[in-house]
Order: structure tokens, then C-alpha cells, then sequence
């Protein structure tokens, strides 16, 4: 299963446009062709995938997913630790894992920040609104999909911790303003 970032663009905002923006950040423009996200959207609107590969491990839509830690606290045990020296050893841990947890964060804040750089370039060239959709797939991307829930955000009101709270296969509208 892979994660993808498809982004819907006007189909009047020029395509050369578009692509220089995102190539100013490290991305580029691949087209989606998915009838089922065409027909979810409707006419006017063009799909675009903005990784030529997958997006696995993107910022968006990643501050559900659950931290994965667990103690060694069995293990230990099993070695006859004390649970006194288990419990440093416990606190020791998760204090470590807290602050990889916190680095992990400041990097996709940092991640995040890039996609509010580029939404404000892409409205800026002439789009009213644009539609992200962060989704996982088994299969290809061209494959039929579910339509996509929706929901709408004024951009002034859009801030970076709200790209990581996304909801994954929810198609959001970002519009001017």
C-alpha cells in the first residue's frame, strides 16, 4: 500500500504555470488519470499526482497515525532486571522516543509549511481554489475509487498543524481568501 497526494487543479490554470510553481519546491506534476476522481470532481477540474513514485511517508494527514513505541519492560524482566532499574530504563526510553516524537514533528511542521508555500503560489496564479487529497492505495491510482468526502477551508484560516490533521481520503478544497 502506498500513500499518494493528489492535487485538483482548474483546468484553466495552465499547466506550465503550475508545474513551475511546484518544481520550485522539489515537486512535480504527473497526471492522475482516474475517471473516478474526474467524475467525483466533475468537469473543469484536472487531477495531478505531485510525486512520481508515492508520497509514503508524507506530513499531510499524518497526525492521526499513532507513534509506535512500546517498552522493553518483558524483556527485561525475563533478564531478571529490578523493577526499579525497569523503571529508569522505562523513563530513559520514553523520554527518547518523546523527543524523536517532538524532531519528527518539527520536521513535518517544516513539511507542512512547504505545501502552504506552494497552495499560496498556485491561488495566487489564478486559481479560486484548489483540492488536496491525501489517499492510500493497494493498487494503481487509475484504479476506480470511492468518491472522496469533502471538506472546505478558507485558506486565510488554513494553518500548517491543520495540513497534518487532515483526514486521509478526504478530499479538501482550499479556496482563496
Amino acid at each position: 500500500m502506498c500513500t499518494f497526494i493528489t492535487l485538483f487543479l482548474p483546468a484553466s490554470l495552465p499547466h506550465v504555470d503550475a508545474a513551475a510553481i511546484m518544481e520550485r519546491s522539489g515537486r512535480r506534476l504527473f497526471v492522475q488519470d482516474s475517471p473516478s476522481l474526474r467524475a467525483a470532481v466533475g468537469p473543469g477540474w484536472q487531477p495531478w499526482l505531485s510525486a512520481g513514485h508515492c508520497d509514503c511517508g508524507t506530513a499531510l494527514a499524518s497526525a492521526q497515525a499513532e507513534p509506535e513505541w512500546k517498552g522493553d519492560a518483558e524483556r527485561w524482566r525475563k533478564k531478571g532486571w529490578s523493577e526499579a532499574k525497569i523503571d529508569r530504563a522505562l523513563a530513559e526510553q520514553l523520554a527518547r522516543h518523546q523527543q524523536d516524537q517532538q524532531g519528527r514533528r518539527d520536521e513535518a511542521l517544516g513539511d507542512a509549511g512547504q505545501w502552504l508555500q506552494r497552495i499560496d503560489a498556485l491561488l495566487q496564479s489564478g486559481a479560486a481554489r484548489i483540492g488536496l487529497l491525501v489517499r492510500d492505495y493497494d493498487g494503481s491510482v487509475g484504479a476506480r475509487q470511492p468518491k472522496p468526502p469533502e471538506r472546505h477551508w478558507p485558506r486565510n484560516q488554513l494553518e500548517a498543524e491543520d495540513l497534518l490533521a487532515f483526514a486521509p481520503g478526504t478530499l479538501h478544497w482550499i479556496e482563496r481568501g
